[in-house]
């Protein structure tokens, strides 16, 4: 490294740091493992910061200037006697474009700024100046003082009083710098020169918001001039993982000659294990103290069971006080492949994951530890047990946390130069000049975080391409670390690096069918998803036949879904109302963006849960039933926890008719081991059957007290029986009290009875209008509907190019006849026949309507649609109208009580629900299709207080949305942008619009789907694949039936 003790020096024949690709950090402290020193052993032990005499947190408020450009910057403002008095304030951690400077960029594959490595833009590369003031306890007087950046982005240059301290790089990892020459008792200042993009950057090209600043934590210690320099602690199992392995290296550094004595001790909660204690004479610079043991019937850490014991480390002087002290949670496992399997402490595990960006919709890539804490609450209340830090090491807390409350980690570096592409000749990962950089980040991330039990994988970045420099990081992680495998999912070429560098078979966004298919040809590497189930807007699906695979497999280690949370920023439009931005919504239109790519959360930017979350909770659950006999009551019960009892459980179950709880109960002392099965029985579990009635029996698994973050009663597993009923489901019995008559125009045909009239349009074939005791409900006719609003895996596979004849479909439609073909008192039938053209006027296809209508307000309505061969498969089968707004209250019996579409659908159970229309929408960030129900029997739409209003039945079972929007208000009024994996995608058109939440305004109506079905929303990937076969509707021929019954408020269907 070039060392550059005044980096604004005109005279400096070298590039700046940030610009030279030769410098990383300059007088930095070598990379450490994450502890915080306390004075004394009770305040190790009680972990509180704020209450530790020989810290200081520097977070709070900074004096802020923000320049555009290096050389608009204030090249002297680190100097005592320059005045910032009239700057900005800022608040530290956080990212200025946050705050109000500067433009967030967000971009996937490509660069956010100017490429030509290893160079960074001279012009366009904003920098940010802070400064502020701090106090320097007398206390601290005689000690070693060192300053920690927890991160900053992407790279700075520090002073302290005036003097130049050093330079770092590297945005999502610590820099330590000792500052103990520069600092007084007293008052003392403090200067940061942060820029936007440096040499680093070309290494940070991850999928999420280009954001700048100092983001994480800025601390001072205060250092006894004799300290732990580090440690590395080691926890396995062996003798059968029944007892613990226990090592310990301390690294002791002295700038002065003393006799000290390193005094270990370890609990487990309040009961103390063992205490150890070694000694040095004379300690000079630095020297190695290490510790060893085997604790017999150790209590062994998994994200099941996280059994954390409390590792104490004492440093005494000559006269037995203690002059400083750690205290480190260490977990006792075991993680190792055998025989082409990942194991944790013998068993054999399925990372059930997500990955997780750094991201807050108001703080950006500041996260406090509240937020922290909910996400992983979310993720074990959703049965995650894994979660890769996508793309970078996140805060330390966050492994603390993980520590405590159970989840499997894959820590990956901050490695990323997706922009280069993956040629042998272009990509940096085999670069020889960016070997150091590939290094650094890796070795900076495995310091840091060496010591935390709930990281069991060791990620090398992502996207990164392959080579020399892939080669190397491998090689050294191997070398200092044999207690955990390694990742790297872009692994490709063994020969060009001379060896393999993943000890996994790792990849993105396999169908299921490939699992498949390695599953039963290699078995010599385990296969991890690192990405899969593109999670972008409404998606997710088929979730369940990944699973399905999955478990059949023990070589198929499980996989992480892309991703946890959607990078909406939080923002207010002129009239105040918050709304979710993404790529595009900031600065100029040469601002670079790929647009809405970076929602791919199953949750929302505030934590709030999306429909999708609902799924992966039930595929992901670690507990599976099969009815084995509905008249006995048997049921088996399989446990495919790793080391739970299901003891700890309660299993609660009800049966239902037609949605109707008749007999409920709970099972207790549910003694069944993890890794096996057991039988139950339902004692006297079914009455006698009613003809048309569906049965159902549900089972939810929740917990007999409170784990961790779950409350007692939390629900860790449920499921739902079909029970046969040999008794036919009679058809809907129509009203006849009354009579009909026909009036028959040139413009309508009306069919009338006493309180009840339907208006059939000759010019449109559509029933128009239905008035019912003297009121109107329709706003608009019931008609064909064979399109639904794009969803973001639409956009991304074409279906707005490849499905443009469905699209076209209500403009296309063509009248062919509306003919009487019944005509008495008792029942009207008409028929309607349509066909549908393309654009070359071609008929695409055929639908019919017949309508049966009937005096006391019942209408039957049967249809049939044809598709000419050869065509795309439909997205929508279905009849859409629009009611009257007062229609809002909705009850329905079929799946719920979230959206649910045929490929997912695995969580939503059949039941009967109750809310209202507003209800129903989901408010993806880029509107589109949303909040669909299948399975229906039927639903209802009613004034409050259960008033007037329609039911809709189906003759066999239907799908149905209702909102107050029309379908076309969820659709962009022009293409969304949509980037590819490789770089290239649907960004044809520099004028989109981007839409978000803000602009779906309420109508006053009710938009009302009755469908066959739908397509289901797929979700392999957003940038090509399409939704499954066997969820599509690609048959030629549909036929599907409902009635709709009219009630007054003293009506219902009658069950």
């Amino acid at each position: 490294m070039i060392s550059c003790t005044n980096p604004d020096s005109k005279s400096n024949i070298h590039k700046p740091a940030w610009n030279d690709v030769t410098v990383i950090r300059e007088n930095t402290e070598s990379p450490r493992s994450h502890f915080v020193p306390y004075p004394t052993s009770q305040g190790a032990l009680s972990n509180q910061k704020d209450q530790n005499s020989k810290y200081l947190s520097l977070n709070g408020k900074w004096k802020f200037n923000y320049s555009d450009r290096p050389d608009d910057r204030p090249s002297d403002f680190y100097l005592l006697d320059y005045n910032v008095s009239e700057w900005a304030d800022i608040k530290v951690p956080s990212n200025w474009e946050r705050e109000g400077f500067g433009i967030p960029i967000y971009v996937n594959v490509p660069y956010a700024f100017e490429i030509d490595e290893p160079n960074v833009p001279l012009n366009d590369n904003p920098i940010g100046s802070y400064r502020r003031d701090f106090d320097i306890p007398k206390n601290w007087d005689d000690h070693s003082i060192f300053v920690k950046f927890g991160a900053v982005s992407s790279a700075f240059y520090l002073w302290v009083n005036g003097q130049y301290i050093g330079y770092s790089e590297g945005s999502k990892t610590p820099s330590e710098f000792d500052v103990s020459k520069a600092v007084k008792i007293g008052k003392n200042t403090i200067a940061v020169e942060v820029y936007r993009w440096s040499t680093g950057s070309y290494l940070e090209d991850q999928d999420f918001w280009s954001l700048s600043g100092i983001q994480r934590d800025v601390e001072l210690y205060a250092r006894n001039k004799t300290h732990i320099r580090d440690f590395r602690v080691k926890g396995g199992l062996i003798n059968d993982y029944q007892d613990g392995d226990f090592s310990l290296e301390i690294d002791l550094e002295s700038q002065e000659s003393e006799s000290v004595t390193a005094e270990i001790s370890l609990f487990f909660g309040t009961t103390a294990v063992f205490k150890d204690s070694k000694s040095t004479a004379d300690l000079k610079n630095k020297e190695r103290i290490e510790f060893s043991r085997t604790i017999n019937g150790v209590k062994p850490w998994s994200a099941e069971v996280p059994n954390l014991y409390k590792l104490l480390i004492e440093l005494k002087n000559d006269r037995g006080e203690v002059v400083e002290a750690i205290a480190q949670n260490i977990g006792f496992r075991t993680v190792k492949i055998e025989n082409g399997i990942f194991l944790v402490n013998g068993k054999k595990i399925k990372l059930k994951g997500v990955n997780i960006h750094e991201h807050h919709d108001v703080n950006g890539h500041v996260i406090d530890e509240a937020t922290m804490i909910r996400d992983i609450k979310l993720m074990k209340a959703s049965n995650m047990n894994a979660v890769r830090t996508s793309h970078y090491p996140f805060p330390e807390r966050f492994y603390e946390l993980t520590d405590i409350y159970g989840l499997y980690v894959v820590d990956e570096a901050n490695i990323e130069s997706h922009g280069y592409g993956y040629d042998h000749d272009k990509t940096l990962g085999n670069k020889k000049h960016w070997m150091s950089h590939h290094l650094d980040r890796t070795q900076r991330m495995w310091h840091r975080d060496k010591n935390f039990p709930s990281i069991v994988i060791w990620s090398l970045g992502n996207e990164a391409g392959d080579g020399i420099n892939l080669g190397a990081t491998y090689s050294w992680l191997k070398q200092n670390d044999n207690t955990r495998p390694v990742q790297y999912e872009t692994e490709g070429d063994i020969k060009l690096v001379g060896e393999r560098h993943s000890d996994f078979h790792s990849s993105m966004y396999w169908r299921h069918w490939d699992l498949e298919k390695y599953a039963e040809e290699y078995g010599d590497r385990p296969f991890l998803l690192i990405e899969y189930s593109h999670a972008m807007g409404n998606s997710n699906g088929n979730l369940k036949d990944y699973w399905d695979v999955i478990d059949k497999h023990d070589n198929l280690t499980g996989g992480f879904i892309w991703d946890w949370v959607d990078q909406g920023l939080l923002e207010k439009d002129s009239d105040g109302e918050s709304y979710w931005t993404y790529g595009g919504d900031y600065g100029p239109e040469d601002v670079p963006s790929s647009g809405n790519f970076c929602l791919n959360g199953i949750i929302f930017p505030d934590r709030e849960v999306q429909p999708a979350y609902w799924e992966v909770k039930k595929v992901y659950q670690h507990v599976k039933f099969e009815l084995i006999s509905a008249e006995r009551g048997l049921i088996k019960i399989q446990n495919n926890y790793n080391f739970i009892d299901l003891e700890e459980f309660l299993l609660n179950w009800v049966l239902t008719a037609d949605g109707k709880d008749i007999k409920s109960g709970t099972i207790k002392n549910l003694s069944i081991e993890s890794e096996s099965s057991g039988v139950i029985q339902l004692e006297n579990l079914f009455p006698s059957m009613s003809s048309g009635v569906d049965y159902h029996l549900n089972l939810s698994l929740v917990g007999a007290k409170g784990n961790g973050l779950l409350d007692e009663g939390h629900i860790y597993a449920q499921e739902q029986f079909e029970i046969f009923n040999p008794l036919p489901r009679p058809i809907i019995e129509a009203r006849n009290d009354g009579s009909l008559s026909v009036e028959e125009t040139n413009k309508h045909v009306k069919v009338e009875s006493r309180n009840f009239t339907a208006i059939f349009d000759k010019g449109t074939g559509l029933l128009s209008e239905i008035y019912h005791a003297g009121r109107s409900l329709l706003v608009s006719p019931l008609e064909p509907n064979l399109w639904r609003a794009p969803t973001d895996n639409d956009f991304g596979n074409y279906m707005h190019d490849w499905g443009k004849v469905w699209s076209q479909s209500a403009k296309n439609r063509v009248l062919n006849s509306l003919n009487i073909i019944n005509d008495s008192s008792e029942q009207v039938e008409i028929s309607v026949k349509y066909t549908f053209t393309d654009s070359n006027n071609e008929i695409a296809a055929k639908w019919e309507s017949i309508f049966e209508i009937y005096p006391g307000g019942d209408i039957r309505v049967r249809n049939h649609l044809q598709k000419m061969p050869g065509l795309p498969e439909l997205p929508r089968v279905g009849m859409n109208m629009q009611l009257v707004k007062n229609y809002d209250h909705v009850e329905w019996f079929g799946r719920g009580p979230f959206e649910n579409y045929r490929d997912r659908k695995t969580a939503a159970m059949i039941g009967r629900y109750r809310n209202k229309v507003v209800d129903h929408y989901v408010p993806y960030i880029r509107p589109q299709e949303n909040g669909y129900k299948t399975d229906n029997r039927w639903f209802s739409l009613r004034e409050e207080d259960e008033g007037q209003g329609i039911y809709v039945v189906a003759e066999e079972l239907l799908g149905f949305s209702v909102h107050h929007n029309l379908q076309e208000d969820f659709i962009p009024r022009v293409k969304i942008a949509i980037t590819s994996e490789d770089g290239e995608g649907a960004q044809d058109n520099p004028d989109r619009v981007n839409v978000h939440v803000n602009d779906i305004n309420p109508k006053d109506l009710v938009s009302v789907n009755i469908d066959y079905d739908q397509m289901g929303v797929g979700g392999d990937d957003s940038w090509g694949k399409k939704t499954l076969k066997k969820y599509s509707l690609s048959e030629s021929e549909y036929q599907y039936g409902f009635w709709l019954r009219l009630v007054t408020s003293d009506e219902n269907l009658g069950y």
